[in-house]
C-alpha cells in the first residue's frame, strides 16, 4: 500500500507550501531551497528499494546540505538490515525525526458496537455527556473557520499554520478531505480534518475551544470521525502520531493528546525512525 506521503495529492501539497517535488523510481522527494547555503532534502515512508544512488546525484544537482530519510514501517522488524544498508550509503540514524514514529490505528472493520466498546469507559461516559451536553458534529466545508480556531491555538505559528492547513484542503478535498464540525447552539467548539487515501483515514489535525474540551466535544469528534470514516469504507483510523519515549526530546510535549487518543483503544504502531546524511561541501 502507498503511504499517503507518496501519494499524488501529498506531492501537490508540498509543492503549495515551497517545496519542490521529483520522483526518482517511483520515489517521491521534497526539496527546499535556501539562497547561497544549497538546499535540504527529505523523503518520507519511500517505497523499496531506496534509490541511494540516483538521490546522491540529485543531492549533488540541488547542492544539498542534508539530506533526511524516513522508512515505512514494514521493515522495522529487519533492523539490523535496515541500519546496514543506510550506512553503506553514508546515513546516520537521528534522534531527531520529521514525521510522527508512533501511532495508534483502530480496526475498522469491525462492528461499530464493537470498536466503541474498546474504548477506555472514560471515553465511553465523554460521548455521551457531550451528548446531553448538546453537542452536535457536523460535515463542513468551512475551512476558514477551522483555520481560524487551529491557528488560534499557536499564534506564533499562526501564518505558516493558515497557509499549511489552506494548501491541504485544496490538495485534498472534495474527495479525500473531511471537515467535522462541533457546534453547540451557534457556537465552533471543535473540529477534526480527516484525510483520506487508499483505505485509511487519518486523523490529521484537531483543534477545540477551552468550552468545547469542558463540553468533550473533542471525544464526540472523534468518535464521530470513526463511524464516518468506518461508512466511507476506510479500513484504518490511524490517529497520526502520539508520545514515542524512544524520541523523548521530540515528543515529550505530545504526551497530553497521547493519553486522550489511547483512551479510544486501537493498536500502537511504531516507525524506525529516520536517517539523515550532511554533505560536506555541497
Amino acid at each position: 500500500m502507498e503511504e499517503i506521503h507518496q501519494s499524488k495529492k501529498y506531492g501537490q501539497f508540498m509543492k503549495e507550501i515551497g517545496w519542490r517535488v521529483e520522483k526518482l523510481n517511483g520515489c517521491q522527494i521534497f526539496i527546499r531551497r535556501f539562497p547561497l547555503i544549497g538546499s535540504f532534502i527529505k523523503i518520507q515512508r519511500p517505497n523499496f528499494p531506496i534509490p541511494f544512488k540516483e538521490i546522491a546525484k540529485l543531492a549533488k544537482k540541488y547542492r544539498a546540505f542534508k539530506i533526511i530519510i524516513e522508512p515505512r514501517r514494514e521493515i522495522t522488524n529487519k533492523w539490523q538490515v535496515l541500519k546496514a544498508r543506510f550506512k553503506k550509503y553514508g546515513y546516520k540514524y537521528t534522534n531527531h525525526p520529521y514525521l510522527p514514529t508512533k501511532t495508534i490505528y483502530i480496526d475498522l472493520i469491525k462492528k461499530e458496537k464493537e470498536i466503541f466498546q474498546r474504548f477506555s469507559e472514560a471515553k465511553r461516559r465523554g460521548v455521551r455527556r457531550a451528548i446531553k451536553n448538546g453537542v452536535v458534529v457536523k460535515e463542513s466545508d468551512d475551512i476558514q473557520s477551522f483555520i481560524k480556531l487551529k491557528s488560534g491555538q499557536f499564534p506564533l505559528l499562526g501564518i505558516l499554520t493558515k497557509k499549511e492547513i489552506k494548501a491541504l484542503w485544496e490538495a485534498f478535498s472534495p474527495k479525500n478531505a473531511l471537515l467535522l464540525e462541533a457546534r453547540s447552539s451557534s457556537d465552533m467548539l471543535g473540529g477534526v480534518l480527516l484525510i483520506f487515501h487508499q483505505g485509511a483515514s487519518h486523523y490529521w489535525l484537531a483543534a477545540a475551544t477551552k468550552e468545547g474540551k469542558k463540553l468533550f466535544a473533542p471525544t464526540l469528534l472523534a468518535w464521530e470521525a470513526i463511524k464516518i470514516s468506518k461508512k466511507r469504507g476506510c479500513k484504518i483510523f490511524d490517529f497520526e502520531g502520539i508520545y514515542d519515549p524512544r524520541f523523548h526530546k521530540a515528543t515529550k510535549t505530545w504526551k497530553g493528546f497521547t493519553r486522550f487518543k489511547r483512551g479510544f483503544g486501537g493498536k500502537e504502531i511504531h516507525y524506525p525512525g529516520s536517517f539523515v546524511k550532511y554533505r560536506f561541501p555541497f
